[in-house]
């Protein structure tokens, strides 16, 4: 029963009504002087000896030697299986289709040689290799086609699992940025807390809810870092930051989520958290059609307070394997550390 179960029915159906399309091809191509029933007995052999040599080689010969890159064995194990098709065809035919239906076989060209002429006639080798590969070659590329596209499927579920998994890990990393800055203000009991709240809940809103999205438009994006930069400003005193944020949205794109704040949350805390002078944060972005140009620049603390340790640099590297997943040979991502600026360009090509 468990076997009946794996059977695919509506595949073996696509097999049979191929075989028998090619059948009464032949038969439609059969001359007046032809019993049919004679040519449709004939040519069901044949066929059967098409199928055959076609299923030996897509099913068995081809994943063996083939996808395995064993280039040499599949010459000689195709060669060798389509022979032994053709030599059990040559038998079949001399000793029962020829003396059933002889006066189908009269002009045929092997008609007059004995069994080892036919196994050994380079010419008649070649014309029944050309009749018996010539469907096989159709349903080869039908079937390399599915295993195509199988392929292809299984690549974008690895894709969008290796993306799940990156935005789980990013998240949190945010997340924890975030909910440190408003545990410093309720520590102080600063007025600003309730205000850092409300910022946080659209944020949070944006995290949890909108990022399940491979992509969302760029005015969203856009909300979401006015929003953290806002919070930001509440933490820190206009002498502590000097922040500009310059847009050109010439044409709304769409985008991956998070990938343009992880490089701002990394600016205020690498570049304002350990300043003791003033910090200053340059930002722009771009959208026009088919491309988001994006760049940030920040002040580097000139103190020994400013490391950044493996832990800090988890958004940095999960935003590489984000582009190189979502982006693949469409963006240019460029950083530059000097020993007072550190810069990052993203370009992204839609």
């Amino acid at each position: 029963m468990s076997f009946l179960k794996n059977i695919d029915l509506k595949r073996i159906l696509f097999h049979c009504i191929y075989w028998i399309s090619f059948l009464l091809l032949y038969i439609s191509s059969k001359s007046n002087d032809i019993s049919s029933y004679d040519f449709t007995f004939v040519y069901t052999w044949k066929v059967l000896a098409q199928a055959t040599a076609g299923y030996g080689l897509i099913y068995w010969i081809i994943p063996q030697t083939l996808d395995r890159k064993k280039y040499l064995l599949f010459i000689v194990f195709a060669t060798s299986w389509l022979y032994l098709v053709f030599a059990v065809l040559m038998i079949f035919k001399y000793y029962y289709l020829e003396p059933k239906f002889p006066g189908f076989f009269d002009d045929w060209l092997g008609h007059k040689m004995s069994v080892p002429e036919r196994l050994t006639s380079f010419k008649l080798i070649f014309r029944e290799f050309s009749f018996i590969t010539y469907p096989i070659i159709i349903l080869g590329f039908i079937s390399f086609n599915r295993k195509q596209q199988r392929l292809l499927k299984l690549e974008e579920e690895k894709k969008s699992m290796e993306l799940k998994v990156l935005k789980n890990q990013l998240n949190p990393h945010f997340l924890f940025n975030t909910l440190n800055n408003l545990y410093t203000l309720t520590l102080k009991k600063d007025d600003k807390a309730p205000e850092v709240i409300a910022k946080l809940s659209e944020i949070l809103d944006f995290v949890l809810y909108r990022c399940n999205e491979d992509y969302v438009s760029i005015e969203k994006e856009i909300a979401l870092i006015e929003n953290y930069i806002a919070l930001e400003k509440l933490r820190y005193s206009e002498n502590r930051l000097d922040i500009s944020f310059t847009k050109n949205i010439q044409e709304s794109n769409k985008i991956s989520p998070l990938i343009i704040l992880t490089f701002i949350e990394n600016a205020f805390k690498h570049g304002v958290i350990n300043e003791t002078e003033k910090a200053t944060i340059i930002l722009n972005l771009e959208s026009k059609k088919g491309q988001i140009f994006f760049s940030i620049e920040n002040t580097k603390p000139q103190n020994n307070f400013a490391t950044i340790t493996n832990k800090s640099k988890i958004g940095l590297e999960n935003v590489r394997k984000q582009l190189d997943l979502l982006y693949p040979k469409k963006h240019k991502l460029e950083i530059e550390e000097t020993q007072f600026l550190f810069k990052v360009k993203l370009n992204l090509n839609l």
